[in-house]
């Protein structure tokens, strides 16, 4: 239904001023109860304290993870037989240095009478050290054969 059929202007525009007035009176109520509500203090009321035995507590720790496993062992490898020659060799030159250390320690502690001549020096009843004639013995076959060029004779025949 339409509502130029019930009513006429003059009705409808009573009707639309008590709907403006109405609302707009609510509205400023509204604003007015706010306002209020903001100028008036708030008041908290305050809890009473009851003393109580507080202990104080270690705070709780963090969980944490599982430890991890270990590792398994490795399998040792196999030594094929030069590393195992190698090996024996380096242990022999080991045992053979601490011995010498252990003999140079004493002869250090002996008189210097007493102490064994190096194997370099001549003895004077006669021995020789048989390295240093095989060394002159080298030493002259090697100028021997330098020799030779010049249409020298060897000494030693070959």
């Amino acid at each position: 239904m339409k509502m130029n059929e019930i009513m006429s202007v003059d009705e409808k525009l009573k009707l639309a001023n008590l709907i403006f007035s109405n609302t707009f009176k609510e509205l400023t109520r509204e604003i007015t109860q706010a306002h209020a509500l903001r100028a008036q203090p708030v008041t908290k009321p305050i809890a009473k304290v009851v003393p109580t035995r507080t202990k104080t507590r270690a705070p709780k720790r963090a969980p944490m993870a599982p430890a991890p496993k270990p590792l398994p062992k490795p399998k040792p490898l196999v030594q094929t037989p030069t590393q195992m020659h190698h090996q024996q060799q380096k242990s022999q030159q080991d045992y053979a240095k601490a011995v010498k250390n252990t003999f140079d320690k004493d002869a250090a502690k002996m008189p210097k009478s007493l102490q064994p001549l190096p194997t370099n020096v001549i003895s004077p009843i006669g021995g020789t050290d048989p390295e240093l004639h095989k060394k002159l013995d080298t030493a002259n076959h090697q100028k021997d054969l330098q020799n030779r060029g010049y249409g020298s004779k060897p000494r030693f025949p070959e």
